[in-house]
């Protein structure tokens, strides 16, 4: 499967199931793949995207595994609460989701700024996540300083120039230089109206600035033994080879996939390297799991 053509993605909402949030909000949630059988991979939002873009680049990964995905208390069909979302209302909202939805255990398969939702949430309730799938992570495992700058700079953007500014300011360093140039002006506006059309710039900002209460503690990292696979574009604006390295030695149980001619959000200018990779993962953790249980060394 090539990356869809511009323009074309399918954002429409196909139903409209949600779940009440204790402070009065909502949140709006999607099941797809084989159901309740089948191994759950769960899908966290970055703060630039909504829950029906996912379906575009599962297709393949819905024929083996049970699909969740959802919008962010404060984005697309989710109704936000009284007050400003905290950092720790998004990891408790996906506790929340999957509770909801009797799942004891996950695969968590979040993007960008959504990785550490992820990283919290699975710091907080490890016996929730079966394992990791982190894609272009927006944290970094020397610590929060860069990260805290860029989201300061995009805030700043923001604020002035509005999503269309915050667009200009994204496209060049998200999307890698082979759809910039190949796309030329048809992909810039088709990808620009989506990002306007979907999202505010309210709750941009709000989750913006939740995120600046999240440290990066490297040494934390190593606390995270659930198996993790990172997901990287070899023309990722965030991560150079070095510090997927430098990840990779802190984080126990890890490896990781680059795909080329992809960047930050490899999903879109690979999704069939990206479903591949983890497929494969999830399958190989599976067999490690099954092979563990008890009285399995006798039934083989």
């Amino acid at each position: 499967m090539s990356n869809p053509e511009f323009g074309v993605l399918d954002v429409r909402y196909k139903n409209h199931e949600a779940i009440a949030l204790p402070d009065g909000g909502e949140l709006y949630y999607e099941e797809s793949g084989i159901g309740g059988d089948g191994t759950p991979l769960t899908f966290v939002n970055n703060f630039y995207i909504v829950s029906p873009i996912w379906g575009n680049f599962t297709q393949e990964l819905a024929k083996e595994f049970r699909l969740l995905n959802y919008d962010l208390r404060n984005q697309g069909a989710s109704t936000p609460g009284p007050a400003p979302a905290t950092f720790d209302d998004h990891v408790e909202d996906l506790r929340r989701l999957l509770d909801h939805r009797g799942i004891e255990q996950t695969y968590l398969v979040a993007t960008s700024i959504s990785t550490l939702i992820a990283r919290e949430f699975t710091y907080k309730y490890p016996e929730r996540v079966a394992g990791l799938v982190l894609i272009g992570p927006a944290f970094s495992p020397n610590g929060s300083l860069r990260r805290i700058l860029l989201s300061k700079h995009w805030l700043a953007t923001l604020e002035s120039g509005g999503t269309t500014g915050l667009f200009n300011l994204l496209y060049p360093l998200v999307f890698p230089d082979q759809l910039v140039h190949a796309g030329g002006t048809a992909a810039y506006l088709a990808l620009r109206d989506n990002f306007l059309a979907l999202l505010s710039k309210s709750s941009i900002a709000e989750n913006l600035k939740a995120s600046l209460e999240v440290e990066d503690d490297p040494d934390k990292l190593a606390t995270l033994t659930q198996p993790t696979l990172i997901i990287n574009g070899d023309g990722d604006f965030a991560w150079s080879r070095s510090v997927i390295e430098d990840a990779l030695a802190r984080i126990p149980d890890s490896r990781e996939v680059t795909l080329p001619r992809a960047g930050h959000v490899p999903f879109f200018d690979d999704p069939a390297g990206f479903q591949k990779a983890t497929a494969e993962f999830v399958r190989e953790c599976e067999a490690a799991r099954a092979a563990e249980r008890p009285g399995a060394a006798a039934a083989a």
